[in-house]
């Protein structure tokens, strides 16, 4: 049954709905801190690795094309706690791999799991969000990135010590267990299967390719809104090693400062945005945040040469400063497809979802590429400079479809 119209979202309900956000970040990410431990049991070149590594957005991009119709049809709870399962599971498999065949299949099967989890559970904030009248998607995202940092700070205390096998087995186990606890908890509140409405009765592949549309101007804006993010999550701690030359504890500390600074900015959005509207606090911060990036980034590689701590230092400091000019522009482009679709929140962010994979895809494909041809800082100048374009899409997006 769902919450009653008005009810705000608080008490238990609350910390729950907070857990589950958390908890994904905390173990979807647990492998991007690992990622050199990855590629060192592969044994592929960087440009081979990069493309193995984003074969999950070809099993995320399926997910987001079928599973904003099945979350409606089937409930989010079932969609939870199955695609839970199925994300531990296959990690628990992509770490024992040496085969880059096989891990590019099972990392599409994870990417499957991890998208129709995140499509479910966005549907059920945006559905409470919705009728409780608060703004919660960014808090709740802001929560997703503190997993993340909360992930590859463990790893920055533990992979110089730790095998990659102790450190991920025991992670995902508890976050799977406790994430099973949350849903359970959250039960008699969560989206149930017969919210559908009666043209989603009968889910079919066919209709939903029918009624499949793009509004490409929060597509790319989401694109370009997302694309340093993931190419820190990528990229940052091979960097810092093949770069730079630290240890693998040190070589999470940008990563970790740039996740950090993210949760920063997306759990005070709300209070820092005072009257002010979406455009004129996003603007200014994407820009100072992809400008930093990029000048932190080849200051840092200049002065490495003769002084390597003062280089990786700034490149730290970079990280840091500009992930709070990227924290809370991404969440708000889910509000943006919302309200400019005349679907349910779940699909609209299915839609959303779907053109961004195989754009990311793309896009992640050529960073790999350029990092091979060229040289991967090279490469990192394209996230940089998106960043600074997402001014443009804020305020194209921030207007009524016409």
């Amino acid at each position: 049954m769902a919450s009653a119209p008005g009810r705000p979202i608080e008490g238990r309900e609350k910390r729950d709905l907070q857990a589950i956000f958390f908890l994904f970040g905390l173990g979807v990410m647990c492998l991007a801190p690992r990622l050199p431990d990855i590629k060192e049991n592969l044994d592929v070149s960087t440009t081979i690795f990069g493309l193995v590594n984003i074969s999950g957005s070809m099993g995320a991009l399926c997910a987001h094309l079928t599973m904003g119709h099945i979350v409606h049809r089937l409930g989010v709870f079932k969609v939870c706690v199955t695609s839970a399962v199925m994300t531990y599971v296959t990690i628990g498999i992509l770490i024992e791999l040496k085969s880059a065949l096989i891990y590019t299949i099972v990392n599409i099967i994870c990417g499957f799991a991890w998208a129709s989890y995140h499509i479910s559970i966005n549907a059920q904030a945006l559905h409470r969000q919705s009728e409780s009248g608060t703004q919660v998607i960014p808090m709740l995202h802001g929560l997703w990135t503190a997993g993340a940092v909360a992930t590859a700070f463990i790893a920055l205390l533990i992979s110089s010590n730790v095998s990659l096998n102790w450190h991920i087995y025991p992670l995902i186990s508890i976050v799977l267990l406790l994430k099973l606890r949350a849903f359970n908890r959250l039960k008699p509140v969560l989206l149930s299967g017969n919210e559908v409405t009666e043209d989603d009765e009968i889910v079919t592949f066919g209709k939903m390719m029918r009624s499949f549309s793009i509004d490409w101007v929060v597509s790319l804006g989401f694109l370009f809104a997302l694309l340093l993010e993931m190419a820190m999550g990528d990229w940052a701690t091979i960097l810092a090693r093949q770069e730079f030359g630290v240890s693998k504890s040190l070589a999470v500390i940008p990563y970790f400062l740039f996740m950090s600074s993210m949760i920063i900015g997306r759990l005070t959005y709300s209070r820092i945005k005072g009257n002010r509207s979406d455009k004129e606090m996003v603007q200014p911060f994407v820009v100072m945040g992809g400008v930093i990036f990029l000048t932190s980034l080849f200051l840092s590689l200049e002065l490495k040469e003769t002084n390597l701590y003062l280089g990786y230092a700034i490149f730290c400091i970079g990280s840091l400063l500009c992930g709070i000019g990227i924290s809370f522009v991404g969440p708000l482009f889910f509000s943006y497809a919302s309200a400019r679709s005349d679907k349910p929140g779940g699909v609209a962010i299915a839609e959303l979802g779907a053109v961004n994979q195989v754009l990311t895809l793309g896009a992640r494909s050529i960073i790999s590429v350029v990092a091979g041809i060229a040289s991967l800082p090279i490469a990192l100048i394209i996230p940089g400079v998106a960043l600074i374009l997402v001014a443009f899409f804020v305020a194209a997006a921030s207007q009524p479809k016409k």
